[in-house]
């Protein structure tokens, strides 16, 4: 791209005219319609498996600023059309909100009149499957354009691929169905596509949600990654699975019935047989975005922070045998154990006591010299270099951090009134109280005093804030 850029008052005419001509005849040239497919293992699976890769099309770079063009285009209105349950690829969403949705429905008082269950659903290759027909229909019925879907018909005339193995690359062949992973355009093409069943789903009364408050609570989709919230699952079943099979004949999404998870949210639910469904039963936990969800605060701290800090303390145990200097050490610790944190302190919103982190610090402390005693004092180390140290991460600083920001959510939800689902249902577990009477109030903050531990998710936002103002 660095070549585009430098020169890019004389290739823009150049790309112009190869575009305009592209559009005309409704056919790209044959070097913009290639792609080489490089597969990526996925995590925790076979690799003998085929279906254990995920497809990365590496695509020529006229091709990625003409579908960057034709997102920056669909960016502005891509918010309006697609309902707040998705948060994946949609500007101004972050994939935290569904998971605090996910844990104010779990942490709120549930229901003693129907079951409640939490429903993962599994999509067999979600990106590769969707029909360019449909795609294409689904485009004009929201809305889009003439010239728009004729440059996305443009797109997907006569695309072709050859996959990348050991350095060899197969002959092409040509697609006939699918959204390019790797494309600019593709994560909202997908997000239009899916959508609609997001629509049936939360529009079908016969399907019953899980009510929180004066809000139900029934679709949460990170792009293909959909996650149902149901209640009375054996009445609500029957419709979902007749709206999963007719939108999987009309847009060739499927979901693997037999992949998929069902956890039970309530006493209720646990009672229930679920011998005629086809789901895996799992009570304990499940699995969402790389989290393990369960129905307790301490069940999600061990399958979360306590497994990932024995996992950081054996890598960091394995790396220290590495001939590596000590900002080489500070490094690792940067680039490779301070993300598996941050995401958790930004996804997770639990309370955490110093003593995790003072744990955590002495681990990486005995890494970075090498189990010797040490030379400098952490807090020299942990500024920035600009002032002389090496900018070793303060992890619990970036807890803090992670969480505080959550805080400003509510300050804009009761000023303006708008906001994700879960500030509403956050603010709503406070009243009568202001938010802004919780963040000022006098220390210590009794929580339990004020009433605000009916909603475990409040009550931990605000032990982080009162942990934050005693340091």
């Amino acid at each position: 791209m660095e070549f585009y850029k430098e020169f890019s008052s004389k290739l823009t005419p150049i790309l112009e005219s190869v575009y305009a001509e592209s559009f005309a005849t409704g056919n790209l040239p044959q070097t913009l319609t290639q792609a080489t497919i490089s597969v990526l293992l996925k995590k925790d699976k076979d690799p003998v498996k085929c279906s254990s890769y995920r497809p990365i099309s590496l695509l020529c770079c006229d091709y990625k600023i003409l579908t960057k063009t034709l997102a920056l285009r669909l960016d502005p209105v891509i918010s309006t059309i697609i309902n707040e349950d998705q948060t994946g690829f949609i500007p101004g969403r972050q994939s935290f909100f569904n998971v605090r949705r996910l844990f104010n429905v779990v942490f709120s008082p549930h229901s003693t009149i129907q079951p409640e269950v939490i429903l993962s659903l599994d999509a067999e290759k979600a990106f590769d499957r969707i029909e360019w027909s449909y795609l294409f229909t689904v485009l004009e019925k929201f809305g889009m354009g003439p010239t728009f879907c004729r440059w996305i018909k443009v797109l997907y005339s006569t695309p072709m691929a050859a996959v990348r193995t050991n350095g060899l690359i197969s002959e092409y062949f040509s697609l006939y169905r699918g959204t390019r992973q790797g494309c600019c355009l593709s994560p909202f093409l997908f997000d239009i596509a899916i959508e609609q069943l997001a629509i049936a789903i939360r529009s079908d009364e016969r399907i019953k949600g899980i009510s929180r408050g004066e809000v139900t609570h029934k679709t949460l989709l990170y792009a293909d990654d959909l996650l149902l919230q149901i209640s009375d699952p054996i009445g609500s079943m029957p419709h979902l699975f007749r709206w999963l099979r007719e939108f999987s004949n009309i847009s060739g999404y499927k979901v693997n019935l037999s992949k998929s998870l069902l956890f039970p949210l309530n006493n209720l639910a646990k009672q229930t047989t679920y011998d005629d469904l086809p789901f895996k039963i799992e009570n304990d936990k499940f699995t969402y975005l790389g989290l393990e969800i369960a129905g307790s605060i301490k069940t999600i701290f061990q399958y979360n922070y306590r497994s990932i800090l024995d996992s950081t303390k054996s890598d960091l145990d394995r790396w220290s045998k590495l001939p590596l200097s000590l900002a080489g050490r500070i490094n690792v610790v940067k680039m490779t154990v301070m993300p598996r944190f941050l995401y958790l302190f930004q996804m997770i919103p639990i309370f955490l006591p110093k003593s995790y982190f003072a744990q955590l610090d002495r681990f990486v402390s005995l890494f970075i010299w090498n189990k010797k005693p040490a030379r400098i004092r952490r807090a020299s180390l942990e500024r920035a270099k600009a002032d002389g140290g090496l900018g070793l991460p303060n992890f619990l600083f970036y807890y803090w951090a992670a969480n505080i920001v959550k805080l400003t959510y509510w300050i804009t939800m009761f000023a303006d009134g708008e906001g994700p689902v879960w500030t509403d249902m956050e603010l709503r577990a406070t009243l009568p109280i202001s938010p802004i009477s919780i963040l000022t109030a006098p220390l210590p903050l009794n929580v339990k005093a004020s009433g605000l531990n009916s909603n475990l998710v409040v009550q931990n936002a605000i032990k982080i804030w009162g942990q934050f103002r005693k340091h």
